[in-house]
């Protein structure tokens, strides 16, 4: 991959990378939140409970995408940006563009995620 591409490439991961850092700081510090549940009515502490469920949840998943991110640029600081972690070929740029942090080719990509439905049901 070209040299321009690659910078192109890496401001996308590192703004993505500064997006996350703050989002996963913000679902982790509502989920601390010191609020007195004994005060409120049961209708109040149980959606306490679901909003915090649910920021947990928005959490975890920027967690994992921060994780794919901060691998991505790594990727590129090590050469190996670009290429399928599944069959190593070359991921398609216009994939790229939509998903920088892409671990797989678009083919791999649907095979994982069909071996993932299995799995799980």
């Amino acid at each position: 991959m070209r040299k321009d591409r690659l910078t192109y490439f890496k401001k996308q991961l590192v703004e993505k990378q500064r997006q996350l850092v703050a989002e996963v700081g913000r679902a982790a510090s509502y989920g601390k939140d010191t609020e007195d549940d004994a005060i409120k009515d049961l209708g109040d502490q149980a959606n306490t409970a679901y909003t915090r469920e649910f920021f947990f949840e928005l959490g975890n998943g920027d967690r994992r995408m921060l994780r794919d991110v901060v691998t991505a640029l790594g990727k590129i600081d090590d050469g190996s940006f670009g290429s399928c972690e599944r069959c190593s070929e070359a991921i398609a740029e216009k994939r790229l563009e939509a998903l920088p942090f892409a671990r797989y080719c678009i083919t791999c990509q649907r095979v994982v995620e069909e071996e993932e439905r299995t799995a799980a049901g």
